[in-house]
Formats: C-alpha cells, sequence, structure tokens
C-alpha cells in the first residue's frame, strides 16, 4: 500500500498484517547518559545553554543498542533516532530478523551538538552497516530553521564519510499533540515538527537520499498516541515499526 502527506510529497510502502512478537535480543552493549524515555516527554524543551547554538536539555541521554554483538553471520543496519524511534526498534528487529542484526542509537542530541558528532563516529567504528535509517527533528527546539538545516547536512555527509557504503534513508519526525488530547494538534511545537520536515526534505533531496514519511503515517489517528502528546503507544510504534522495515527492505543485500 502506497502512501504519501502532502507536508513531504513523498511516497512510502507500509506493511499490513499481523506483527509477532519482539524476539529477543542479545549480546547488548547499553550506553546510557540519563535513563529512561520520560526524560523525554517534553524533548523539544532545552534550558541548559553552552553557547548560543548548543543548548542542552535538562537531562541528555543517548541509548546504544548493539544486536548479536558477536554475530557476522548477517549483515547490519542502524536506527538513528530519539525516544520515538527506541519504541519502535524491537519491531523493526523482529521484522527483519531473517535478514538483518538491527543496532539502534537513540539520543536526545540536538542535530548540531558535538557530542552526537562523536558518539555517532564511535558507533560507526565499531561495525559496517548496510543501511542506516534516521532522523533527528524532535529535540534542540531552540535552533533556527537555516541552522538545523545546515546541521542535518553536515550530518549526512558525516554518515557518508564514515558509513561505508551504507545506504541512508531518512524517517520524518512525527506529529505532536497537545496532552491528554490526541485529537489535537499542539499549534506551535508541530508547527515546528512539520517546519523541520520541510526542511529535512530539501536536504534529503539534494542529497539523493529516501524520505520514509514517518510523520504522514500516525498524523491524524488519534488512537496511536500516547497521552503525553510525543510519543506513541504500543499500536503507534507497531505501524511505525512496520514502515521503517519496510522502508529498509529495498535497501537490503
Amino acid at each position: 500500500m502506497m502512501r504519501t502527506h502532502p507536508v513531504l510529497c513523498s511516497p512510502v510502502v507500509r506493511a499490513t498484517g499481523p506483527a509477532r512478537p519482539a524476539a529477543v535480543l542479545a549480546a547488548v552493549y547499553l550506553l546510557v547518559l540519563a535513563v529512561g524515555l520520560a526524560a523525554a516527554q517534553q524533548p523539544m524543551a532545552g534550558d541548559t545553554p553552552m553557547n548560543d547554538l548548543v543548548q542542552r536539555e535538562t537531562i541528555e541521554w543517548s541509548n546504544i543498542w548493539w544486536s548479536h554483538a558477536n554475530d557476522d553471520s548477517l549483515p547490519r543496519v542502524l536506527l538513528i533516532g530519539d525516544s520515538i524511534s527506541v519504541g519502535y526498534s524491537p519491531l523493526v528487529t523482529e521484522l527483519l530478523k531473517a535478514k538483518v542484526n538491527v543496532d539502534r542509537f537513540g539520543t536526545s542530541r540536538s542535530i548540531n551538538d558535538p557530542a552526537l558528532i562523536e558518539e555517532t563516529r564511535f558507533i560507526l567504528a565499531q561495525y559496517r552497516y548496510v543501511a542506516i535509517h534516521f532522523n533527528n527533528g524532535l529535540h534542540g527546539g531552540h535552533l533556527p530553521d537555516d541552522v538545523y538545516a545546515a546541521a542535518l547536512a553536515d550530518y549526512v555527509k558525516l554518515l557518508r564519510d564514515l558509513g561505508q557504503g551504507a545506504k541512508l534513508v531518512w524517517g520524518s519526525s512525527t506529529p505532536v499533540t497537545v496532552p491528554n488530547h490526541p485529537d489535537t494538534v499542539a499549534e506551535d511545537r508541530n508547527a515546528r515538527v512539520v517546519s523541520r520536515n520541510q526542511q529535512a526534505l530539501a536536504v534529503m533531496q539534494a542529497a539523493g537520499i529516501p524520505v520514509d514519511d514517518l510523520y504522514g503515517a500516525v498524523f491524524g489517528r488519534p488512537e496511536l498516541k500516547s497521552a503525553d502528546g510525543v510519543h506513541l503507544n504500543g499500536d503507534g510504534y507497531q505501524v511505525l515499526g512496520k514502515g521503517v522495515a519496510e522502508a529498509l527492505l529495498p535497501l537490503l543485500p
């Protein structure tokens, strides 16, 4: 089933059918700078300035997950994103388990934070990836659009320079609704999401990178949202996980 969304104007294939339970993942390396998805309940609120362009939230966190760390019989893919990606990664792992090992880098870092660059360099030095599905947009709300777009373009270059030929696919940022009112868009915060998705789309089109429309997959579907207005519920992560797996499949050997 082919879906498009007017914000992105980019086709994406969505999987259908029941999902199996997520497989148990082995040999895990977990780096937690601050633990828990609860730390990202309001991910665009930065309050601790480092300088004019790099600001950090009260709690910053990073989560590195290497699946079957000693297994070299299958190729690897890497998911990069925030707590949304942490939520859908188990289903992606399950759906692709016969083809690849799925690793994860979940983080609250804004796209221009030097720590994001250093952590990404570290991760890409550990394994070779055949594909990378990446997103960054809900955090770092202090950044003007032009700064966000320039930093995102730099990040694309980093992934290409250090990715050892990994194929890239961008995932758009997901909608933000009013807490406890999943049928009502949070006007200011969601306007920023829409603007960033448009900026990101231009960056990806210039770089020739396909876009996985995660925004369009859940927009206008209040039954998929959690009460906090940012995250998804279990059904929402099922929708996103299927979509991410479908977006990766054409890039796999």
